[in-house]
């Protein structure tokens, strides 16, 4: 059987205990190990570069965000009305109600100038036909996949036109 120890007398006894010096062997052995792993760090670790194609590259895409908000402003004022079954296959190619628009691009591809005609009350009146391609971006907010919906277009327009 062991003799019981009282935390009081623990601690009087682990109070009374000193640290044993340290032998000259071992201080020796951890100053060199110091030095090599300090002339290592020396080798490894090299001054920061200036960083120099960070100034252009924010140019650049602040002024692509201009043109971002630039054409989103004149795409919803300039876009001309669409057909009935223009609009039933936008529709119909939409993709679900989970993902989130985030753009709208209408692309001419080649218009043609139909020529100047006049109407029963013998105004003039210029007709354009365009042809165009119309790309809607969305963003699926659960795993940021990009689905690109695009269709072809094309439109007939009738300009008044004046001679002045």
């Amino acid at each position: 059987m062991k003799p019981e120890i009282h935390a009081p007398e623990l601690e009087n006894l682990l109070r009374s205990l000193a640290p044993a010096a340290v032998s000259p062997e071992l201080r020796t052995r951890v100053e060199e190990e110091l030095r090599l792993d300090m002339s290592w760090l020396s080798q490894t670790v090299q001054k920061p570069r200036a960083v120099r194609w960070l100034a252009p590259v924010t140019y650049a895409a602040m002024g692509a965000a201009a043109a971002i908000a630039v054409m989103s402003a004149f795409s919803g004022s300039v876009t001309p009305p669409t057909s009935s079954s223009q609009t039933t296959l936008a529709t119909s190619t939409a993709p679900s109600s989970g993902v989130m628009p985030v753009s709208t691009i209408s692309e001419w591809d080649d218009v043609q100038d139909e020529g100047i005609r006049y109407t029963a009350d013998r105004l003039p009146e210029k007709h354009v036909r365009v042809r165009g391609t119309e790309r809607h971006l969305y963003i699926d907010p659960r795993d940021g996949a990009e689905i690109i919906v695009e269709y072809p277009r094309e439109q007939s327009l009738v300009l008044p036109v004046s001679f002045q």
